[in-house]
């Protein structure tokens, strides 16, 4: 009688196992969402200064002025053609010609030269300085 038990039970439990095929059951809109149809929404913190910013700032004040993108102000660098001459130029080098021998550039040796700017004084700086002054006598 128990091996009739253990039998059936597990009979009835193959038939239950095999009744779930694995599929699902989507009877209606099947299609994936994109993820790009999501919107996702960044939580954004209030908080209080205890004060009016306004006071402190010049009047007209923009935080956000001159953030924008000007297209003007992208440079494109073209892309050299490759010259054809037309001939096979190996003839005319010496054997073991390199052309980029010895173009190696250490970091090190390059100067960086800065272009000084003009600073305007919006004032007559010879009202301040001692008379006959010459910033270039020694």
């Amino acid at each position: 009688m128990k091996n009739a038990t253990t039998y059936l039970g597990i009979a009835l439990l193959g038939t239950l196992l095999m009744s779930f095929s694995g599929k699902p059951d989507c009877k209606t809109n099947c299609e994936p969402l994109p993820i790009d149809d999501i919107t996702y929404i960044e939580p954004t913190e209030d908080f209080e200064l205890d004060f009016d910013t306004a006071q402190y700032l010049p009047e007209g004040f923009n935080a956000y002025k001159g953030m924008e993108a000007d297209l003007t102000d992208v440079t494109f660098v073209e892309n050299e053609e490759e010259i054809e001459l037309g001939f096979n130029s190996a003839k005319y080098l010496p054997i073991g010609f390199d052309a980029y021998e010895g173009m190696v550039i250490e970091l090190d040796d390059i100067e960086y030269i800065e272009e000084e700017e003009e600073v305007e004084l919006d004032f007559n700086v010879q009202n301040y300085l001692p008379n006959n002054f010459n910033a270039y006598s020694r």
